[in-house]
């Protein structure tokens, strides 16, 4: 017999009597392990199906949209006319579909930059009223109502319409608002002639024409208009050069029409300013005569005046001489005669008086006072002895 080595044996390792677990705890606590894990299984298997059916039996509608359901076949076939909140709504496959329509604002461009604005549909070529074209970039704001009904007195359609009319995706509402965005912007823009576009008030009062007549046409499809942007507005070189000769021309006529209102103006001042010479003139010419006719009315008077002034004078003299006569002529006046001169002799000097008698009154007279004065002294005595 051969000599075969003994195999090693791991020490083995003697646990407590009282860790050993008892035959009835070890087959409890297997049973409670056991469940736990299925029940977890279970529920897996629940949420699966679960998230199964809602994949294959229903449809979330975003928030920020409304849901519109198709049913294909059967008592209500066709698009229902009232619309789904955001949320989860219940399909059948190959039964009912939902649509969504969203209800924020879009937007449709007609821009000439098309690389820079892929959706853009390029810039409108409008045609004004003198046979030039004027190219206008615009923006079209609008948003889709969330059921039918009216608003403002005008009564709209559903986003049922909607997709009745137009179709059920972005791209068929957005293709079907720009066409006819394009003929209404068109239309109304097209009553402008080529200066009209510089005046603003005349332009937003025809883009506003042209809002007008685009709501009302979309309305019934659901489709609500909320502004039109008219952000650009060029011309061709050849019209830039036709706008400037055209506004040129009124310019010039306008200059003319000034300028014969003021040469006709002028003519009025003209005239005016001559009457108003003449006027003076006359007036002058009034002025310096009635000064003659009052100064010669004036010496007339003064002459008048000095004549009545002589008269009365003389007529004082006369009455004084006639008073005068009639005292020399009373008794006793011989002495006051000779005693006046015997004062005008006694002032006279030097010289000799001969042949003078003192007493001769009539010949002192005649010596002192003249022939002529003594004439005329006589005259008035015999006037007043008559």
């Amino acid at each position: 017999m051969g000599f075969s080595p003994p195999r090693f044996r791991p020490p083995q390792r003697h646990r407590p009597a009282t860790m050993r677990p008892c035959p009835s705890s070890t087959s409890s606590h297997s049973e409670n392990g056991s469940w736990i894990p299925a029940f977890g299984v279970l529920v897996l298997l629940l949420s699966a199906a679960l998230v199964g059916v809602a994949f294959v039996f229903g449809t979330v509608v975003s928030v920020g949209s409304v849901g519109v359901r198709k049913i294909a076949f059967g008592p209500k076939q066709g698009l229902l006319s009232g619309s789904l909140p955001p949320g989860f709504h219940w399909t059948i496959p190959g039964y009912s579909t939902i649509y969504e329509v969203p209800q924020t604002v879009q937007v449709v461009d007609f821009d000439r930059d098309i690389q820079g604005l892929p959706t853009s549909f390029g810039s409108l070529d409008v045609p004004t009223t003198d046979g030039t074209t004027v190219d206008i970039d615009v923006s079209v704001l609008y948003r889709f109502y969330s059921g039918a009904g009216s608003e403002s007195g005008r009564r709209h359609g559903g986003p049922a319409d909607l997709l009745n009319s137009v179709g059920p995706t972005n791209i068929q509402w957005a293709k079907y608002i720009s066409q006819v965005a394009d003929n209404e912007l068109k239309r109304a823009l097209g009553a402008l002639s080529t200066v009209d576009f510089y005046d603003p008030t005349a332009r937003d009062a025809r883009v506003q024409v042209a809002e007008t007549a685009l709501a009302e046409h979309l309305a019934p499809l659901g489709i609500k208009v909320e502004s039109i942007l008219l952000r650009r507005y060029t011309y061709r070189e050849e019209i830039d050069q036709a706008i400037f000769k055209k506004n040129l021309q009124e310019l010039e006529s306008a200059y003319n029409r000034v300028a014969g209102d003021f040469a006709e103006a002028q003519r009025d001042v003209n005239k005016v300013e001559a009457d108003g010479n003449v006027a003076i003139q006359n007036l002058d010419k009034k002025g310096v005569s009635e000064a003659e006719t009052i100064r010669s009315e004036g010496d007339l008077y003064r002459r008048a005046k000095i004549a009545d002034g002589g008269l009365l004078v003389a007529q004082a003299r006369a009455a004084v001489d006639k008073q005068r006569n009639e005292v020399l002529s009373r008794a006793g006046s011989d002495v006051y005669v000779a005693l006046q001169l015997a004062q005008i002799l006694s002032t006279l000097k030097g010289g000799i008086v001969s042949n003078a008698d003192p007493y001769d009154l009539e010949s002192w007279v005649k010596k002192l006072i003249g022939p002529e004065v003594k004439a005329r002294f006589d005259n008035t005595e015999v006037s007043d002895a008559k």
